[in-house]
C-alpha cells in the first residue's frame, strides 16, 4: 500500500512520520518512505568521500555495509516524478510505503496543515484523514499530538 503525507511546509509532516512509523513497525509492518525533494539535485553523501567521487566520474553507485544500503542512482525527469516507477523498482518488498510529498501523484492522503483552509490544495488524491490543531468539518480528523490514534487509522486501512 501507498500512502502520501501531504501538507503545507513546516506543517509537520516529518514529526508524523518519525512518530508513527516506529508503532507501525511495532506491529509487524515493514515501512519504507519515499520522501520528495522538489528542488532538484540533492546530495546524500559528502564532497570528498569515496562514493561522491565515484559518483562524479559518471558511474551510478550502491553504498553498503552489514546494516545500511544506499543506492545514488541518476534518473530522468520523467522516473524521478514517477511515485509508482519509484515503489515498483525498489520497494516491492514493504507492506506500507508512507510518502511524504509527492502531492501530485494522486494517492490516497494523509494532509498535514496548520490551518483547515489549507486542505483545498491537498485534493488531487482521496483524502483519508486531517491532522491539523483545528478539528476539519467533513473529514476523518486527528491532532498533530494523536500519533497512535493515526497508527491505527493506518492499520485500519490496510486491512
Amino acid at each position: 500500500m501507498i500512502l502520501s503525507i501531504v501538507g503545507t511546509s513546516d506543517s509537520g509532516k516529518t514529526t508524523l512520520i518519525t512518530r508513527i512509523v516506529p508503532i507501525l513497525r511495532e506491529k509487524g509492518l515493514r515501512v519504507a518512505v519515499v520522501k520528495r525533494h522538489a528542488h532538484g539535485d540533492f546530495e546524500i553523501d559528502r564532497e570528498g568521500k569515496d562514493s561522491w567521487k565515484i559518483y562524479r566520474s559518471g558511474a551510478d553507485v550502491v553504498v553498503a555495509s552489514p546494516v545500511k544500503l544506499a543506492l545514488i542512482r541518476r534518473v530522468d525527469e520523467e522516473k524521478g516524478n514517477n511515485l509508482d516507477w519509484i515503489c515498483e523498482r525498489y520497494l516491492d518488498e514493504y507492506d506500507l510505503i508512507l510518502t511524504e510529498g509527492f502531492s501530485k501523484a494522486g494517492k490516497d492522503r494523509i494532509v498535514v496543515v496548520k490551518t483547515p483552509e489549507e486542505v483545498e490544495h491537498f485534493k488531487q488524491g482521496k483524502i483519508l484523514a486531517v491532522v491539523c490543531d483545528e478539528e476539519i468539518e467533513g473529514y476523518k480528523w486527528f491532532r498533530r499530538d494523536d500519533t497512535e490514534s493515526v497508527a491505527d487509522f493506518i492499520l485500519s486501512i490496510m486491512t
